[in-house]
């Protein structure tokens, strides 16, 4: 709309300065130097004229014996006025008057009659001067020349060059006094149409100005709606970070409770040997002590000098019911070899116990920095033994190709792989499903990492929007759809991609393609 407009504007400009023009044109239109140029032209053909004409007369007065009146000779004059009529042609159709155009015409004829006559005349003249100079009784002859020089010379006389240089005359003044009145007309439409111009301009300036103002404040306004809006949306943006934050922290607890609940698992079995070998230990101890109090009273006695028979006899009995006590409680019968295996069985699940907590510090990685080299195959091995009470009764296959360790954030690294490992893990059946994890170079500067499952796949009218927040197929409550986006977003600030391949009944397949060494930093 607004091209439209300029073009419609542009358009009326050109009309406006096109009209002005026309009446510019218009009004300087008179060919001044034409009219003078033809009017020159034709006084020379008036004294042309005039000089046959004094030919004429010259001729007469010498045949009647008077002195003639000096005057050019006849074929000086011919050239002269072809000369001075080409010039008068060429002025007067620069005016561009058809009736100026006929008169010119006429003109030409009349001079070229009375040329031809003129040039009869002279050799009428000649032949007659010629006979009245011959022998006596030629009186015949030269009145038949004098008769034929009467004739022309009253033929040349009385032609129309004339009065046809006086109508000439004429009509260039009827034309030069029309194009004067025209030129006055349009010199006064000129004057007007500029009057208009200057009021249109004037308008337009007023127009401008006014809208200048307008703007101004429209402008001045929409400044100050413009800071009221940025400071709303400043705000709205402000809580929709919080959101984010909220909702992604709300998504990490919800994999980290998923993560605790397989750890719990994990721990609980040899948590219980521990428990099992000291609530034993715990039962033996009291009778050991007491054998070893038993001991110690009998030995004083032995290391007395006046020491009792009876009280030693006591003594070496107790000391040995305790000791037929403590074998009755044991399975082999000695007591010092039950109390070491429970101390063994109670090392051995405190070692699955640390075992257990190593894999969580090297999945999370807190005892190292956010960016650094990372070995990914580890951070895969990791992130399935922390995955494992979700992977239990799914085969999980291990794939891994010849790649270079990778500068990321590996916590960051190990939430993406876990969280796919999750999916997969929820997308197959127990007992049915498995799990491939694939690694291996993508080019020369970038590795992958690719997850593959059997399970139930993707629909096509599902699969743009997996990476959506918010965005979820499970049941209310399973999930909060940021885990694929989260993931989605790491992969991104890492400088790589996250790609996905499923067909319905099929399996999914998804594809993590990361630098070996990103642009930038990842963010933490």
């Amino acid at each position: 709309m607004r091209i439209i407009r300029i073009i419609g504007y542009g358009f009326m400009a050109l009309v406006l300065a096109g009209g002005w023009a026309f009446f510019y044109w218009q009004s300087s239109s008179v060919d001044l130097a034409a009219v003078d140029g033809a009017r020159t032209a034709l006084a020379e053909l008036r004294a042309a004229d005039t000089g046959w004409n004094q030919q004429l007369v010259n001729a007469r007065l010498s045949a009647r014996g008077a002195a003639p009146v000096p005057s050019p000779s006849l074929s000086a004059r011919s050239p002269r006025y072809r000369l001075a009529y080409a010039t008068l042609e060429v002025r007067a159709l620069r005016l561009g008057n058809p009736p100026v155009g006929r008169e010119l015409a006429q003109l030409k004829r009349a001079f070229e009659d009375k040329g031809a006559l003129m040039a009869r005349f002279a050799e009428a003249q000649a032949a007659l001067a010629g006979a009245r100079g011959a022998e006596p009784g030629g009186e015949v002859k030269i009145a038949e020349f004098q008769a034929i020089a009467d004739a022309m010379f009253e033929q040349a006389w009385f032609s129309s060059t004339g009065p046809r240089l006086d109508t000439l005359a004429r009509a260039i003044d009827r034309v030069f006094d029309e194009a004067l009145t025209q030129t006055e007309i349009y010199r006064v439409g000129l004057l007007c149409y500029s009057g208009f111009l200057l009021a249109v301009l004037a308008f337009l300036v007023w127009s401008l100005d006014l809208r200048s103002r307008q703007l101004r404040e429209a402008n001045e306004s929409l400044e100050a709606r413009v800071k009221d809006r940025t400071r709303e949306l400043s705000g709205a943006l402000v809580k929709l970070k919080e959101s984010e934050a909220m909702l992604i922290q709300s998504e990490k607890m919800s994999s980290l409770g998923q993560m605790v609940a397989g750890i719990a698992h994990e721990v609980n079995t040899p948590l219980a040997y521990v428990k099992s070998s000291l609530e034993a230990v715990g039962k033996s101890v009291p009778g050991v002590g007491r054998l070893a109090a038993a001991a110690d009273r009998l030995l004083t006695l032995l290391s007395s000098e006046s020491a009792d028979e009876t009280a030693l006899a006591a003594q070496f009995a107790q000391v040995r019911a305790l000791v037929e006590g403590l074998k009755g409680k044991t399975a082999g019968g000695d007591a010092l070899e039950a109390l070491e295996r429970l101390v063994k069985d109670g090392l051995f699940g405190i070692g699955q116990i640390s075992e257990i907590v190593t894999n969580l510090k090297n999945f999370s990685r807190l005892d190292r920095g956010m960016v650094g080299e990372f070995d990914l195959h580890e951070g895969i091995d990791s992130a399935i033994r922390i995955g494992q009470a979700q992977l239990q009764n799914r085969i999980v296959r291990r794939e891994f190709g010849a790649i270079p360790p990778i500068t990321c954030s590996p916590s960051q690294i190990n939430q993406v792989i876990l969280n796919l490992l999750s999916n997969a893990a929820q997308a197959t059946r127990e007992g049915e499903g498995t799990i491939t994890v694939r690694t291996g170079m993508r080019g020369a500067a970038h590795v992958a990492v690719e997850v593959t499952d059997n399970g139930s796949g993707i629909p096509a009218d599902v699969l743009p929007k997996i990476f959506d927040p918010f965005f979820t197929t499970k049941a209310i409550g399973k999930g909060t759809g940021l885990g694929l986006s989260v993931s989605y977003k790491i992969i991104e600030n890492h400088g790589g991609k996250l790609e996905v391949q499923s067909k319905p009944g099929a399996g999914t397949r998804f594809t993590v393609v990361l630098p070996i060494n990103p642009p930038a930093a990842p963010a933490a």
